[in-house]
């Protein structure tokens, strides 16, 4: 069964933390926060708000028992908080109570007024539907003193500030989590291979996407090949050539809808071209096809190689033609190490 999308699994806290003495994010520019989304290579989330929590609503009961004090939940309405992340300038996208994001950020707040009044609030992380971290903060009220925007800013500085700080957006941080393939550890490839050099490591946080490398000749600019490294789409591992029949398959219409999207020349492309190599003393048979546009303003050459090392499909985009790729995938395949298959994605595969 090939997966289109991971499942969504009821909420299990796999990590969980409370963050004490938060600290405020600091005021930055918008450049500054566009350079830092890129950097932390920030997702879309989607806010929710939840009816309530046990412990503050065990809480709330116990205030409301007491004539000196008065308790609120989610006293402030949702957008408030929308607002606060949009201002953050750091996230490319922030939905309301809508699906679609894979990082979730559940809410529930509880307003105490009294002798001190404060707002307690716990927040839930999740990546499609797992609990990744806790958070749990308490501000200070001044009541009449601040807008509901500005304590909406407050909470949500608190966690942005905290979030960043423990790297919990990043790859690694998620397969730890969900001991998925850490691809950043685990994945070793060549710093060179021949003229090219490796100038780019993208590890992409869902753990079915894997890690593209990507290597380029310094006196050519054009000359690039990227290296990309992805589980097995299917729990049936045993038909290996129709596996790789599966991915040059979704490779050709892709390459058809795009020529015939940008009204592009006659597209060609060649038949799936068996090679044999040697790695690490075991024989190893992929696949490859070359891809041409002809045209004299600005022709167009690729060729692609299909590899399968454990659970993993080992694909080799290049520039051009097969015949000058071929070295180089010789020379950088052997020297590679590819991740086996993750506890998460043996469990993924055996509910499919």
């Amino acid at each position: 069964m090939r997966f289109s999308s991971f499942p969504l699994i009821c909420f299990c806290l796999l990590m969980a933390g409370c963050s004490s003495q938060p600290e405020l994010l600091p005021e930055l520019s918008i450049q500054e926060s566009k350079k830092l989304q890129q950097e932390q290579n920030l997702p879309a989330i989607s806010l929710f708000y939840r009816i309530h929590s046990e412990a503050l609503s065990r809480e709330c009961e116990e205030s409301r028992q007491s004539l000196a004090s008065h308790c609120q939940e989610n006293a402030l309405d949702a957008s408030h908080y929308q607002a606060g992340f949009e201002g953050t300038n750091l996230f490319p996208l922030v939905m309301l109570e809508e699906s679609g994001p894979d990082y979730e950020l559940i809410l529930t707040t509880a307003s105490f007024y009294g002798p001190q009044s404060e707002m307690k609030a716990e927040l839930l992380l999740a990546w499609r539907g797992i609990l990744l971290k806790e958070y749990r903060y308490s501000l200070p009220l001044a009541e009449g003193l601040d807008s509901p925007q500005q304590l909406a800013d407050q909470l949500v500085s608190y966690f942005v500030s905290d979030a960043l700080s423990e790297g919990v957006f990043g790859s690694g941080y998620l397969a730890r989590t969900l001991k998925s393939d850490d691809y950043e550890v685990d994945l070793k490839a060549p710093n060179q291979v021949s003229n090219f050099k490796l100038s780019k490591r993208l590890v992409y946080n869902d753990p079915l996407e894997g890690s593209t490398l990507t290597y380029q000749d310094p006196d050519f600019d054009n000359d690039r090949i990227e290296v990309s490294v992805y589980p097995i789409p299917t729990s049936d591992l045993s038909n290996l050539p129709g596996i790789i029949e599966d991915e040059t398959d979704k490779l050709r219409k892709n390459l058809t809808s795009f020529a015939r999207e940008h009204s592009l020349p006659p597209l060609f492309m060649s038949e799936d071209i068996l090679v044999n190599l040697q790695v690490q003393g075991r024989e190893i048979n992929g696949y490859y096809l070359d891809a041409s546009i002809e045209s004299s303003a600005e022709p167009f050459y690729a060729s692609y190689f299909f590899f399968i090392q454990h659970d993993k499909i080992v694909k080799f985009t290049t520039t051009f033609p097969s015949s000058f790729a071929m070295d180089f995938v010789k020379q950088a395949l052997p020297q590679m190490q590819i991740p086996s298959e993750s506890p998460f994605m043996s469990r993924l595969r055996s509910i499919n």
